[in-house]
């Protein structure tokens, strides 16, 4: 590997490592699973050295190869059951942040990664869309699913944000 692909690599890694954590944290729910993740979306960042136009699209790859190493962890049959939430809640900054967290947590894992990345990542129907390889219909059908879900929840659990 040459030194500007080495440069390369750990921009990429300091630009969306954080990004690419919390999505694989959303999945797995576990800090140790979540840095595994990561660590092997990089890897095959590494390996496969796709031709990439920007960084927007560097980004989408390693999220898109975070969720299928996710999915991949999660249909393993040595993967334990043992699931916990305080590894997420240690990467949120604020008390406000937390107690939010607490409830997108509580969701079906289908809306938590979806509102995780609509929410806390920022990005579009589309773009979620073409991460998650699901229709930019079934993203918009569970985006609105789990905001009402969380509605719920959060009302149900003393918060009025409606």
């Amino acid at each position: 590997m040459t030194d500007s692909e080495k440069r390369y690599f750990s921009d990429m890694y300091e630009k969306h490592a954080k990004s690419v954590y919390g999505v694989c944290l959303m999945y797995l729910k576990n800090k140790d699973d979540a840095e595994e993740a990561v660590s092997e979306a990089f890897i095959r960042l590494m390996e496969t050295r796709p031709s990439l136009e920007d960084d927007v699209h560097a980004k989408s790859y390693l999220m898109k190869a975070a969720v299928n190493v996710c999915k991949n962890s999660l249909k393993s049959s040595w993967r334990r059951h043992v699931v916990h939430d305080e590894d997420v809640l240690i990467y949120m900054t604020t008390p406000e942040e937390e107690s939010i967290m607490t409830e997108v947590l509580a969701l079906p894992t289908k809306y938590r990664v979806i509102i995780y990345l609509h929410y806390y990542v920022g990005y579009t129907t589309k773009e979620i869309a073409d991460i998650t390889g699901l229709t930019q219909s079934a993203v918009l059908s569970r985006l609105s699913r789990g905001r009402g879900k969380l509605k719920d929840i959060l009302i149900k659990g003393g918060f009025n944000y409606a």
